[in-house]
């Protein structure tokens, strides 16, 4: 007997299975099954990861359109995920304005594992892409959460911006884009590089 709850989870997780296992266009063909079907949760799970596999052969349009979908969903996880991953698209491509409005939107959500997140990426672009170096506080906002992970790379993260301003205060000149990724800060036993999770789907 066809059960509503049930077809559309069965495939949502049969896309994510096919999409493990490497083949995209039979994950597609489930997780279309799981959106079309209007499920308040699997619909908006599937059109996440069809943003990520449209994403990951860089179509561009494809990701937009699966992610707007989620979004369009107001499922508490689930759009805020499709919000995390249109800021690391936008990013990706050099659009910083759209990146930003992703990230704070995905910060506004107060999600306890994405906002977190998407304030280190947020903070990450302010300063080391546009050397807005007083906005860069987004860094607290995962430092004050509830991801024990997520804060430690914060503080990283937020230290080595501090010294980088430091330097720059006491006349040592450096390169955005370059010294911030190659920066070591030490952290309790040995140093650690600065680290961001752009690009890392969180799915």
């Amino acid at each position: 007997m066809h059960n509503p709850e049930w077809s559309p989870r069965a495939a949502y997780h049969l896309g994510e299975l096919q999409w493990a296992v490497r083949d995209p266009a039979g994950a597609e063909a489930a997780l279309r099954v799981a959106t079309d079907a209007g499920h308040p949760e699997w619909s908006p799970a599937a059109a996440v990861v069809r943003g990520v596999i449209c994403a990951s052969r860089q179509d561009v349009d494809g990701a937009m359109r699966a992610y707007g979908a989620a979004i369009a969903s107001e499922h508490p996880t689930h759009a805020t995920r499709a919000w995390f991953n249109l800021g690391t698209l936008h990013q990706q491509w050099g659009e910083l304005d759209l990146a930003l409005a992703a990230y704070r939107r995905a910060v506004e959500s107060r999600h306890p594992e994405l906002s977190p997140r998407a304030a280190d990426n947020l903070g990450y672009v302010l300063f080391n892409m546009l050397g807005e170096v007083d906005e860069a506080a987004a860094f607290q906002v995962a430092i004050d959460g509830p991801d024990p992970e997520q804060a430690a790379l914060a503080r990283q993260n937020l230290a080595a911006m501090r010294q980088l301003v430091a330097e720059r205060g006491r006349g040592q000149g450096f390169d955005m884009d370059e010294d911030v990724k190659d920066i070591s800060v030490g952290r309790g036993r040995g140093t650690q590089k600065w680290r961001r999770w752009v690009g890392r789907d969180p799915s």
